[in-house]
């Protein structure tokens, strides 16, 4: 337990230096102005669509919110509505006026819970589903109008670097069976929820991921390197949501997403290297 949480916490601050460094590499070969032109018009799209279609992404986020609760009040965690009788009433029960009030307010307590639950989860799924779907149009013309940019200026910080040669991935599991497990765990209630929160937090890093190595590491170091750094890949995601929150920054979003990921690669490389010494 120490050893994961000593990892979790040194990968949180990768992630944040990852970003920092990611920010202040916006300032050249145009990067901000591209990125602030594109983040307002996607921003003003996902309102328009938020405002035409705000019955459905309300319903989306209350049917989630549902299944996460259910999950809970499944597994224990949660507990439903207290029943108030369990059968006919008698002339005990009707003289134990105290005891019949106890059990309505447990029971009034268990929804108001309940209630309080489901719309801070519906709440948090709202918004979570507009920052995603906001990151998620913003990266389409990642590739071609700021990944090339964002390599070349990086690349400026790392003069001496160089891709280590003798440093492949270990035998691991087979890919195809890692999505099969995947796949089965996502049957359990709270780790559904877990892994679906990571993905949609994580899946932005890992769609630009590849191609920001190209040219610069093989497909079984880039292999290597994302199953090594798949906590901070994490981190950088949820960091990059955040930002997404923040007014005039979110502007520099796909910018800073392509920077931060080549800076998180470079220094990742670096790191095993001084590992393996």
């Amino acid at each position: 337990m120490k050893q994961t949480l000593q990892t979790w916490s040194q990968s949180l601050r990768e992630a944040s230096t990852c970003m920092g460094l990611g920010l202040r590499d916006t300032r050249h070969a145009g990067l901000w102005w591209r990125s602030a032109l594109w983040c307002m018009i996607v921003v003003s799209l996902w309102l328009a669509l938020y405002l035409h279609f705000g019955r459905f992404f309300l319903e989306l986020s209350a049917m989630l919110a549902m299944l996460s609760v259910s999950g809970l009040m499944g597994l224990g965690v949660m507990q439903g509505v207290a029943p108030i009788a369990t059968g006919p009433a008698t002339v005990s029960q009707m003289s134990n006026v105290v005891g019949s009030l106890g059990s309505v307010g447990q029971a009034l307590l268990s929804i108001a819970q309940i209630a309080l639950v489901l719309l801070a989860l519906a709440t948090f799924f709202y918004v979570l589903v507009f920052v995603v779907a906001s990151i998620g149009t913003a990266r389409l013309p990642l590739r071609w109008l700021f990944l090339a940019r964002a390599k070349e200026v990086v690349a400026r910080r790392y003069a001496l670097w160089q891709a280590p040669a003798d440093l492949a991935s270990s035998a691991t599991r087979p890919r195809w069976l890692w999505r099969i497990l995947l796949v089965l765990s996502l049957l359990i209630p709270i780790w559904a929820m877990c892994v679906l929160i990571i993905w949609l937090l994580a899946c932005n890093v890992w769609f630009i991921y590849g191609a920001a190595a190209e040219g610069v590491l093989d497909k079984e170091q880039q292999r290597a390197l994302r199953r090594q750094q798949r906590p901070a890949i994490v981190f950088l995601g949820l960091l990059l949501c955040l930002l997404m929150l923040i007014p005039v920054l979110n502007l520099l979003l796909p910018a800073v997403l392509c920077t931060s990921v080549c800076h998180l690669q470079r220094r990742g490389w670096r790191a095993a290297v001084l590992v393996k010494e």
